[in-house]
């Protein structure tokens, strides 16, 4: 979120419009580099979950990286679109 979202405003701010995997490409980064940093707390964290009941491993898993993991997706996702966005006043002003 954070590599998408900077490069997203710095790009909007200048008036580029990026081509598809321009915008959705810093997605797909945002979304390994997230992978990355739960398989490392998770492989950190493994023996933890060994011990708690079933129930309370799922809701550990599901409050700690399914929940932020969508969230960031989803940031990410609409500044990725964002940055894309044509508006009619643009197309009209540039013959």
């Amino acid at each position: 979120m954070i590599l998408s979202r900077t490069i997203a405003r710095r790009r909007i701010a200048a008036g580029v419009r990026p081509g598809w995997v321009g915008a959705w490409g810093l997605v797909a980064i945002d979304t390994l580099i997230l992978f990355a940093l739960m398989a490392t707390v998770f492989w950190l964290s493994r023996g933890v979950f060994a011990t708690w009941p079933t129930w309370a491993a799922i809701t550990a898993l599901v409050l700690v990286f399914f929940i932020p993991l969508q969230g960031v997706l989803i940031i990410s996702s609409l500044w990725a679109a964002r940055s894309r966005w044509t508006d009619e006043s643009d197309a009209k002003a540039e013959p």
